[in-house]
Parts: C-alpha cells; sequence; structure tokens
C-alpha cells in the first residue's frame, strides 16, 4: 500500500462551469490526507485534464489501523473534458456531463 495509499472509486463530472471528481484512498494508519491540484504545466490534450495526487503523512503517533480518506476536488472550468487523468497513479477517469 504504501504512503501513496490505494486509491479506487474514482467519478469525475462536470456541472458547468465546474468540474468535480472524487475517490477514496486506504492508509496503513490514521492521520493521511490527499488533495487533488491542477497539473503544472496543463497537459497538450485539451480534452484531458491532468491533476496532481498529493498525500499527506500524518504528523505525531498514530493508531496502525487501516483506514479510508474521502478524496474531492472541485475547480471552476471552461474546458469541455472527455477525462481526467490522475498522476502519479496513471488512473485515467472518464467525465460525465451534468446540465
Amino acid at each position: 500500500m504504501g504512503s501513496q495509499g490505494k486509491c479506487s472509486g474514482w467519478a469525475a463530472l462536470v456541472k458547468p462551469p465546474t468540474l468535480y471528481v472524487t475517490g477514496k484512498c486506504i492508509f496503513p494508519t490514521a492521520g493521511y490526507s490527499v488533495e487533488l491540484r491542477p497539473h503544472l504545466p496543463p497537459g497538450i490534450n485539451p480534452a484531458i485534464y491532468i491533476l496532481d495526487k498529493i498525500v499527506h503523512e500524518p504528523t505525531g503517533p498514530v493508531n496502525q489501523v487501516l483506514t479510508t480518506v474521502d478524496v474531492r476536488y472541485s475547480g471552476k472550468t471552461d474546458g469541455h473534458y472527455k477525462e481526467v487523468h490522475i498522476l502519479p497513479d496513471d488512473v485515467h477517469v472518464p467525465v460525465k456531463e451534468v446540465s
């Protein structure tokens, strides 16, 4: 599992003008947090929105228990994305459009 966690259940949807991405990550101890940030520079394919998964490790003493962390991202966008690519996991998530 390691410090990057084991992440799954990714979903992405656009409800203009906002892109939402959600998922879950499991870690071997409590105290981890995860954020998604837009990748810089953005990719060359305008249909793919790239996000970096940033894992913040716990500080201080922690319980040795499997812990699930909800991951959420939302950001304003004027693009029409078909896919979100999450790095460094190399996960490709199709984007659903909601009106």
